[in-house]
């Protein structure tokens, strides 16, 4: 029997996909603007490793493996993470250990992220028929995950989906339905022939399950959004992501940011 290379796409996000008219924008500046996907290509042979650098990443600083990261909470060093505003070396050392992981695995890295304000500016019609940024901005993300696939040198490739489940029925629907559609019928930039070594499914895990993959792309996204949204702000995470992020054939085709 022929060996499968399998991948798999854990995939968190930050911003939300809610949109408003230009006006509302400009009037509330408190309104989240961003939309940002990211996801982190692992392959099957490195989930072990991952698991028992991020375990030990845990043991060292939390005393536990059982500790979920949780980008937010560890920004805001609440929670199990309240260590860290008592003990910033510590905080320190856990972004350090980290980044060294990170170089370890060498993890593939593409990314989505939308100005919501400036797409309905250019768009009203998105507005008008209640588009949803979240399932376009997925969309591209399949586009770019389809390329990596199809760029590996062997012939038998498998690409899985993961997603957070955050007990929304209807959204995990819809985004089963956006990869259905993709995968039959292509998007406006690549045939339906460009995505088939992705799964047919996508499967949603909560929080509770302690997956690796889901953790490593909720610590990374953060970075991700700020560099869209504040791209003057310093920002040395990213500065230090932006050597995983997928070349394509594009230098940087694994990070679309729009609209243009």
């Amino acid at each position: 029997m022929m060996k499968i290379n399998v991948f798999t796409l854990y995939l968190d996000e930050s911003g939300d996909n809610l949109i408003y008219e230009p006006e509302k924008f400009d009037k509330n500046p408190g309104i989240e603007t961003h939309c940002t996907l990211l996801g982190t290509i692992i392959p099957h042979n490195q989930k072990d490793e991952l698991t028992n650098g991020l375990n030990k990443i845990k043991q060292d600083i939390f005393k536990s493996k059982e500790t979920v990261l949780h980008n937010v909470d560890i920004r805001n060093k609440r929670g199990a993470f309240v260590v860290f505003h008592y003990q910033p070396e510590l905080y320190e050392q856990f972004k350090t250990k980290m980044n060294l992981l990170t170089k370890d695995i060498k993890p593939t890295i593409i990314c989505s992220s939308l100005n919501k304000k400036k797409w309905v500016q250019i768009y009203p019609r998105k507005l008008y028929f209640k588009d949803d940024p979240y399932e376009q901005a997925f969309v591209y993300l399949l586009e770019r995950y389809a390329h990596f696939l199809n760029a590996q040198k062997v012939e038998n490739v498998k690409g899985n989906i993961i997603i957070e489940e955050r007990g929304n029925e209807k959204t995990k629907s819809k985004l089963q339905s956006v990869l259905q559609f993709t995968r039959n019928k292509g998007t406006q930039y690549c045939k339906h022939g460009h995505f088939t070594k992705l799964s047919s499914k996508i499967e949603f895990f909560p929080k509770r399950y302690n997956i690796p993959g889901l953790q490593l792309s909720d610590y990374f996204v953060y970075c991700f959004y700020v560099n869209h949204k504040y791209p003057m702000r310093q920002n040395l995470h990213y500065d230090f992501l932006e050597q995983f992020i997928y070349p394509g054939e594009f230098a940087t085709y694994g990070y679309k940011k729009w609209p243009i």
